[in-house]
């Protein structure tokens, strides 16, 4: 990944399934200090890109994206696209949204877009 890509802001969020698609209820915060504060989400700015670690419901493990964009901030709302996947997080993703109780509305692009709570 080139250096300008390199994300300076990290998003740790917990998923959960809404009527629109994927949401998840996290933090903002700063990777580029060795304590890293917690940010406002009006600080991201449509196309800024960040790191997201998402948790799966009644899970221990999280997944890392590595970079996801910003498409839009308004209020505490996030709306990210994730941009880079590995194979198995996708297949997380694939089976979290089809897994039985509160199915995804068949519109929704699987694993592509999350609106985060911050």
């Amino acid at each position: 990944m080139p250096p300008g890509l390199l994300p300076k802001i990290g998003i740790d969020c917990v998923l959960s399934k809404g009527a629109e698609g994927l949401i998840g209820d996290g933090c903002v915060y700063e990777l580029s200090s060795s304590h890293p504060a917690i940010l406002n989400p009006e600080t991201l700015r449509p196309g800024d890109y960040v790191r997201l670690r998402l948790w799966f419901p009644d899970e221990d493990v999280y997944s890392v994206f590595k970079l996801a964009e910003v498409q839009w901030v308004k209020n505490e709302w996030i709306k990210i696209d994730l941009l880079l996947v590995s194979p198995k997080d996708q297949a997380r993703l694939k089976q979290f949204v089809t897994s039985e109780g509160n199915p995804l509305p068949t519109s929704a692009r699987i694993g592509e877009h999350i609106m985060i709570r911050a």
